[in-house]
């Protein structure tokens, strides 16, 4: 995540970076994230040309829809109408306390001067959350997250957890509704993808490493015949694993560069007006960055970033680093995965496979074997 390279993780209290989107150190004290959450927000930030450009495809009328692993939600604030957070959007909050929902605009004078929100829902009213259940998840729609390290605690004289209360009001801490670490991870990505599943007629990979799941996953799971499209700054590559066959899935097309600058050359060729930016240039003979990836199908904006593409000089086992957690013992998976070849994001470590694969669709579903290294 980019903003842990501006995080000052000691000022804030905390013993490493990650903390910030840590449960138990938010739980314990949420002043840290909130003295930080300014900098996180909508309105500090604003729309790139390639949020813009989803937007504008939106308009036209040919997006289907957008899966994002980002939780600034700047899709929607450039006009995407159709958006799936991954791992949630700080565009909504919920009391922990009484459920109570709150709009990012409802907390926005708190997240600004660097304030813990708290619920000022009285104490005799109930929130319509907690006594509807028909917004409840259920248990079998959420998917446990993976342990984290334990860490050692920060010293409660560092910062205080103590937060003025105003009397008759609930007082709840008010927690974006972003998954944090240690939380249950929604599967509404996997919901959604099935039923988008026939309507996909094309799939455009934007800005991403393509290395933590279940993004990683939607590349291989679509239908076999659309066009697969990567706008990215070097390659990435994918292992299949719904389909028999061995390798990686390859790209119909690599435009590699900024993704700024590739969607504002896509932009301008589509709207017919003369292209500002430089013309990208052809691959004229095979490079190990291309990894297996035709030449003909790629390429080169002067921003492509093709040194960091490949570590030429490493086996192609440790090239792919693929971090994926075992949705039976949820933890990081280290060594072979076993990944069902009919459900989206199903995943065994080698332990739960022989314990549990059997209770998995009854039995029925088949699994593909990879071996990944560990990455920290």
């Amino acid at each position: 995540m980019p903003v842990y390279n501006t995080l000052n993780y000691q000022e804030l209290g905390l013993t490493c970076p990650e903390d910030l989107f840590d449960i138990e150190f938010f739980n314990d004290d949420p002043k840290p994230f909130f003295k930080f959450a300014h900098s996180l927000y909508p309105g500090t930030i604003t729309p790139s040309p390639s949020h813009n450009f989803l937007a504008w495809l939106d308009k036209q009328g040919i997006l289907l829809r957008v899966y994002t692993q980002n939780i600034d939600a700047l899709e929607e604030e450039a006009g995407v109408r159709n958006v799936v957070y991954a791992h949630g959007s700080l565009s909504n909050a919920t009391c922990m306390k009484c459920k109570t929902t709150y709009s990012s605009s409802d907390i926005a004078d708190d997240i600004n001067a660097g304030r813990v929100p708290l619920c000022k829902l009285p104490t005799n009213k109930k929130s319509k959350l907690t006594s509807s259940s028909s917004t409840k998840k259920s248990e079998e729609d959420m998917e446990q997250p993976p342990q984290r390290v334990q860490r050692l605690r920060r010293s409660s004289s560092t910062i205080s957890t103590s937060q003025p209360l105003q009397k008759g009001l609930c007082n709840g801490t008010i927690k974006p509704n972003v998954t944090f670490f240690g939380e249950k991870l929604g599967n509404d990505v996997g919901r959604q993808l099935q039923k988008d599943y026939l309507k996909a007629d094309a799939l455009i990979v934007m800005g991403t490493s393509l290395s933590v799941a279940p993004m990683s996953r939607v590349v291989d799971y679509l239908k076999p015949d659309i066009p697969r499209i990567l706008v990215n700054r070097n390659i990435v590559r994918v292992k299949k694993t719904s389909n028999k066959e061995d390798g990686d899935c390859l790209f119909d097309s690599c435009l590699l560069g900024n993704c700024d600058d590739v969607v504002t050359a896509l932009t301008q060729r589509m709207k017919g007006t003369e292209c500002q930016i430089q013309t990208p240039w052809l691959v004229m003979r095979d490079e190990p960055w291309l990894q297996n990836q035709p030449k003909e199908s790629v390429l080169l904006f002067p921003t492509a970033d093709v040194a960091t593409t490949c570590l030429v000089d490493e086996p192609a086992e440790v090239q792919h680093k693929l971090i994926v957690h075992c949705d039976e013992c949820q933890k990081q998976i280290v060594g072979k995965i076993y990944s069902c070849t009919s459900c989206f994001d199903y995943d065994l470590c080698d332990a739960c496979y022989i314990s549990k694969r059997t209770n998995h669709a009854d039995g029925k579903h088949k699994f593909a074997i990879e071996e990944v290294q560990y990455t920290a």
